[in-house]
């Protein structure tokens, strides 16, 4: 270690000149790192034409500026290291920090950069293929921001003079234990890989897994996130749902409305088929039903009524626009029953009492 005293003592103008420079580096880098930081934005992110963003409002910003003031440190340190006489060992803990700072720093600028929302990534996105969808997008950056992460800490592991395949050959036989250790999560990260790779769903398309359904918000590695009709986030994990059957409503071209109307038994037949013509012209007339699927029919005659089967095909395919859906079909099938003064039939049951 040194003492002040005796640098003090022994200042000249050889040894306070590379001082001086080391002063003037560490001053120049921290008042320049912002337009150095805005600069490089600049140049490596391309130009939006339909959006203009502030340097300063890119996620890269405020790591690149650490990085520079960082930078700026060091070679202030490496100028003035002869002066400052430190020792061997002081030198190479400071510059192993220097390194291993500078790897995370670089990792959590890539991290930062690097999501949906970059223009870089967005234009690979419409000259690839138009089948890689929001979804797929989102689960190829978290695996490369994982990737980027792991490298990270594998050459930090090195800087610090660890051997690199024995670390890794132990975190195998430790990935193992932990895996049996903890099945259901590995089988949710299977999980979501193959709904990766399947594409059963993306975000945005409304399904149906079991007795749950809703709207896919996110799809993760080991968890997928389903917003309900009650408004409510519902977390599957991916385990369940690459084995359950999903019925994807997104994916339907059209949406089966079924009801059955029974009638009074004493309806004359003229009024039954006066209402089945009505109805089926009611159906036609609905902007939302698919030409040509209106099937009404007399299906049986039961213990209460006629019975009647109304079948129907609409473009609605998603919960809340099909609810709407089947209003406007009830509502015109109530008009025509009772335009056509029908009375629907209700379960009865005729007592006679014995004296």
């Amino acid at each position: 270690m040194f003492e002040l005293k005796n640098i003090i003592t022994n200042i000249s103008i050889d040894t306070a000149m590379p001082i001086i420079i080391a002063l003037a580096v560490i001053i120049i880098t921290f008042l320049l790192s912002s337009s150095i930081s805005k600069l490089i934005i600049k140049i490596i992110m391309p130009k939006d034409k339909h959006k203009k963003v502030e340097a300063r409002k890119n996620p890269l910003y405020r790591q690149l500026k650490t990085i520079i003031k960082f930078l700026g440190v060091y070679v202030a340190f490496i100028i003035s290291k002869n002066i400052l006489n430190l020792g061997t060992e002081i030198e190479n803990i400071v510059t192993k920090t220097f390194k291993i700072f500078m790897i995370l720093m670089v990792a959590k600028a890539f991290d930062a950069g690097l999501d949906e929302k970059n223009m870089w990534l967005r234009k690979l996105h419409s000259k690839a293929n138009k089948d890689a969808d929001e979804t797929t997008t989102k689960l190829l950056i978290r695996l490369i921001k994982v990737i980027v992460y792991i490298v990270a800490i594998f050459i930090s592991i090195s800087e610090l003079g660890y051997d690199i395949s024995g670390f890794i050959t132990g975190l195998g036989i430790t990935g193992v234990v932990i895996t049996l250790a903890a099945q259901d999560t590995a089988k949710s990260l299977i999980g979501g890989i193959a709904i990766f790779l399947d594409k059963p769903f993306k975000v945005g398309d409304y399904i149906k897994i079991d007795d749950k359904e809703g709207t896919v918000e996110d799809i993760k590695f080991r968890s997928t996130s389903i917003r309900t009709p009650e408004n409510s986030v519902l977390h599957i994990p991916n385990s369940k749902m690459s084995e359950a059957a999903i019925l994807n409503y997104s994916e339907m071209e059209k949406r089966r409305y079924t009801a059955n109307i029974e009638l009074e038994l004493n309806t004359p037949l003229y009024k039954v088929e006066a209402v089945k013509q009505k109805i089926e012209k009611a159906l036609r007339k609905l902007e939302i039903v698919i030409p040509g699927s209106e099937v009404v029919r007399f299906e049986k005659i039961s213990d209460n009524g006629i019975s009647l089967i109304v079948i129907v095909y609409v473009t609605q395919t998603t919960y809340i626009d099909f609810l709407g859906a089947k209003e406007q079909i009830n509502y015109q099938i109530m008009q025509v029953l009772e335009n056509e003064k029908v009375e629907l039939a209700y379960n009865t049951q005729t007592i006679y009492v014995k004296n």
